[in-house]
C-alpha cells in the first residue's frame, strides 16, 4: 500500500477512507490511530466497525482500555474488533493485564489503537501488518495520511 492523503469535511469523506481501506484488512492487522483529542479517531473506529459489520455502535474506551466488537461481514474473513485507547498508559508494563497480543492473536481480529506513540515499543515487536492513519486538525478541516509498513 502505497502512501495515501485524504481531506476530510463531512463522514462521507470518512466512510470513502474506510472503503480505500477495507481491501488491505486481514486478520492480525493493526490499525495505528494517531492524532490530537477530537481529530476523529473514534469516529474512525465507528464508521469502521459499522462497515465490517458490528452487532453495536463502538464507543470510546479512553476507561476500560480495550473493548471488542463481534463482527458480522464475510467479505473480509473479519470476526472480531479491538479497539484500544492507550491515552492513559504510562508505561508499557501497565499493557500486561491488557492482554493485547493474546487478543490479536485470536483468529478473525484486527486491532485499532488510539494514541499508539504510547505504546511503541510493543508495536515494534509485533509481527503482523500495522496500518498508520494520522490525523491532523487544521481549522474546520481534517487531513488523513496512511501508511503501511512492508507487507501490507
Amino acid at each position: 500500500m502505497k502512501t495515501l492523503k485524504h481531506e476530510i469535511k463531512s463522514l462521507e469523506d470518512w466512510q470513502k477512507v474506510i472503503k480505500t481501506l477495507l481491501p488491505h484488512l486481514k486478520y492480525g492487522t493493526i490499525l495505528a490511530l494517531s492524532g490530537p483529542l477530537g481529530a476523529g479517531k473514534t469516529t474512525f473506529v465507528q464508521l469502521l466497525a459499522k462497515a465490517l459489520g458490528a452487532k453495536v455502535n463502538p464507543r470510546s474506551p479512553t476507561f476500560s482500555l480495550v473493548r471488542n466488537y463481534s463482527l458480522l461481514t464475510t467479505n473480509y474473513l473479519l470476526k472480531r474488533l479491538v479497539h484500544v485507547d492507550a491515552y492513559r498508559i504510562e508505561d508499557e508494563k501497565d499493557l500486561l493485564p491488557l492482554n493485547l497480543d493474546e487478543e490479536l492473536a485470536e483468529p478473525g481480529t484486527i486491532m485499532a489503537i488510539e494514541w499508539p506513540e504510547n505504546i511503541k515499543k510493543w508495536l515494534t515487536h509485533q509481527r503482523t501488518p500495522i496500518i498508520h492513519i494520522d490525523i491532523s486538525l487544521q481549522k474546520t478541516r481534517r487531513q488523513v495520511q496512511i501508511s503501511a509498513e512492508a507487507g501490507v
